[in-house]
């Protein structure tokens, strides 16, 4: 079993899978408007500030950014067992998921169980990941 590439295919599923979030929330806000973006999270009407669209916006395209370069990080070091890229990875998309945590999840609004691929797609990768590493370190 190639633990390495089975964690580079973890990563690259956390990273497609964002990108695709991101490209939704974009989609529906630069589509529709600010409030069917924020309606993905919830949002039940009213009136928004004028930047909220453009706010969304930033961080949809944040997330495509975090999302290609977990992407880009997975086949191009995971893949052949970089210690290094197991690192930036897994720092990488540790701080994206806190983030998730406390801004979204905490506050109600979204759930653990929406959150869950995510959650499993990285630990999939840093578990996995961590393994190919312990049992062949030569890959720096």
């Amino acid at each position: 079993m190639n633990y390495a590439k089975l964690g580079a295919i973890g990563f690259g599923l956390w990273g497609l899978l964002h990108m695709a979030g991101a490209i939704v929330i974009l989609s529906a806000t630069l589509g529709t408007g600010p409030a069917a973006g924020y309606a993905i999270y919830g949002y039940d009407g009213g009136p928004l500030p004028g930047a909220t669209g453009a706010v969304l916006a930033y961080f949809a395209y944040f997330l495509v950014l975090s999302g290609a370069v977990a992407l880009g990080i997975a086949v191009k070091l995971n893949w052949s067992n970089s210690q290094a890229g197991l690192a930036v990875n897994s720092g990488l998309i540790l701080a994206v998921e806190i983030g998730l945590i406390i801004f979204l999840i905490v506050p109600g609004y979204l759930s653990v169980f929406e959150a869950l691929p995510g959650f499993v797609f990285f630990a999939m990768g840093a578990i996995l990941g961590g393994v190919a590493c312990m049992r062949d370190p030569s890959h720096v």
